[in-house]
């Protein structure tokens, strides 16, 4: 297995905050980790794990040497313990709309151990331990926008913090219980906000790391082989990069936006986003395809909106527009023969990033989704394209039920052509109109001849990636709670269900590709990873367990 690894922070995301211990001997990275909208035509959050992390460091190691995963809010501030062992982390954020939804943690990262000392808390801005070690001091916001302040002064709730004291709780002891907690109008913290630091937080690493520089690379957006030794890499730090499998950095295209997707027919081709600036449409990502030649990369086509592209081999080129309307503008699908160059601007009906992506590429066939009709995102078929713009309903993605139930949301697919015959493999969510329900989603494979099912699997979370493997008769899919499966592609019986790691610590994989039992890899966390099929599998101890086990692509 090789990991590929240039001198970056290992182990963390988007960066939002360093703090150092008293004798500057460690360091706690708080950062981020992007949700999968890649690019925003494309959007799946079902069962996620892993949105922030609080990470260790100590000098000279790059990677952590331990992580705390277990939040749901940005993390504002962090302190450490007198004597070290322990960490106070303060997170939260204003809701947008009345609410400051805060946390407060105490982890013991020496044990792994972690308690919350109060049941609920708002907004936690700041966070210090006492001299003594015992008590935990945390300044938080008021419980919403109305809470007991002035009703003449509208930005009191956003200037005004209260003081919370609490007892360090034995984070070991099985019998402690968080408490509730009541803020007192009259314990309002002073206003001495601490001095700024102007210099960036990975400026502050480096200087501390003794580093002049690193590559910051963030989530990997996808990857692709380009023969047995080489592949190519796109991620929001450039347009693309290319690597040997050995780790050496072959190549790397900057310019304006970021890459997305890498489309391989009649050559390779990569989609780039890059904000568009539209007054009316904030946060917009506008489209361009690039041919990929011995010069570098070629810009050969450009589109005002978000798209999602998929590719046959021979050459033929699908655009789904994301239907977020800009005013003046029509909403169009493409369909472009990348040999001729004659390119079709079509209505394929309605397309939204939650229930119209479908993500199988490299297939002999242009697939899509369309509801019933056209224009609706309900009941939904699996299409093909034709090269005339005429669409061919293969079958519905769930049985009519008449229940939510039969909703299919969050999709990812990939084509399978074997002993069995043509066909294809859908992952997606089961529609909950609660918000409180437990995930359900549903893995499957089906003929694109009959609508049979030839196997199915539940599933616990969305799939961020699903790829064929045939050389190994595997089908790898990979989802958003950290979890691989590999799974073989005729029968549907499980040959591993695991949890994936990298320097010993959870990630997701957000991207995949497959070159004979090859399985090629890229994270939420900026890394790359090849691996062979066959010695995942053979880690694999209980493949039919409920629990997924480990698995470290280290």
């Amino acid at each position: 297995m090789t990991t590929f690894m240039d001198p970056t922070l290992r182990g963390s995301g988007k960066i939002t905050g360093v703090f150092f211990s008293a004798e500057q001997d460690v360091v706690a990275v708080a950062s981020e980790f992007a949700l999968l909208a890649n690019p925003r035509a494309r959007a799946a959050y079902g069962g996620r794990a892993l949105r922030y992390r609080v990470a260790l460091y100590r000098r000279g190691a790059l990677a952590p040497f331990a992580a705390f995963d277990d939040l749901r809010l940005p993390v504002n501030d962090v302190a450490f313990h007198p004597d070290g062992t322990m960490l106070a982390i303060g997170a939260g954020i204003y809701d947008g709309g009345f609410l400051f939804e805060g946390d407060l943690i105490v982890w013991d990262w020496r044990h792994a151990h972690a308690s919350r000392p109060f049941k609920h808390v708002p907004e936690v801005v700041r966070c210090r331990y006492n001299v003594a070690g015992n008590q935990v001091e945390a300044w938080v916001r008021p419980w919403d926008e109305e809470w007991g302040l002035p009703s003449d002064d509208p930005d009191a709730a956003f200037d005004t913090l209260y003081i919370v004291r609490a007892t360090v709780p034995d984070t070991s002891s099985a019998d402690f219980q968080p408490a509730d907690l009541e803020l007192d109008p009259t314990h309002i913290a002073p206003r001495d906000e601490p001095p700024a630091d102007l210099r960036t937080p990975e400026t502050r690493l480096m200087e501390w790391f003794g580093i002049s520089h690193w590559t910051s690379r963030g989530a990997i957006k996808d990857v692709a082989w380009l023969d047995e030794d080489r592949f190519a890499v796109a991620h929001e730090g450039c347009l693309l990069e290319i690597y040997h499998r050995n780790g050496d950095r072959i190549a790397a295209y900057d310019g304006p936006g970021h890459g997305a997707e890498i489309l391989r027919g009649a050559g390779v081709h990569v989609h780039v986003v890059e904000t568009a600036d539209h007054p009316a449409s904030y946060g917009r990502q506008d489209s361009q395809l690039y041919t990929l030649t011995d010069d570098g990369l070629r810009q050969t086509r450009a589109y005002d909106g978000e798209f999602t592209f998929s590719a046959t081999p021979q050459g033929a080129l699908l655009g789904r527009q994301n239907r977020f309307r800009v005013a003046g503008a029509r909403a169009r699908d493409v369909l472009v023969d990348l040999v001729s160059g004659q390119e079709q601007q079509l209505d394929l009906g309605h397309f939204d990033c939650f229930n119209h992506y479908i993500g199988i590429r490299g297939a002999p066939w242009l697939f899509l989704l369309q509801g019933t009709p056209a224009s609706s995102h309900e009941h939904k078929w699996l299409c093909i394209a034709q090269p005339d713009g005429t669409v061919r309903r293969l079958w519905p993605l769930l049985a009519p039920h008449r229940s939510p139930a039969s909703h299919a949301m969050e999709l990812c697919g990939c084509y399978v052509d074997d002993a069995l015959g043509a066909g294809v493999v859908v992952c997606g969510k089961h529609y909950s109109p609660t918000v409180d329900n437990a995930y359900a989603g549903f893995l499957y494979r089906k003929p694109l001849d009959r609508n049979r099912e030839l196997w199915r699997l539940p599933t616990r979370a969305s799939a961020s990636a699903i790829i064929h493997l045939p050389e190994a008769n595997l089908i790898a899919a990979a989802f958003l709670d950290g979890g691989l499966q590999l799974i073989d592609a005729q029968t549907g019986v499980l040959r591993l269900d695991a949890r994936v790691r990298l320097d010993g610590l959870p990630t997701l994989i957000m991207a995949m590709d497959a070159a004979g039992g090859t399985l090629l890899a890229g994270t939420v966390d900026g890394r790359i990873a090849v691996v062979e099929a066959s010695a995942l599998c053979a880690r694999a101890t209980d493949s039919r367990a409920e629990m997924p086990g480990m698995v470290d692509l280290d």
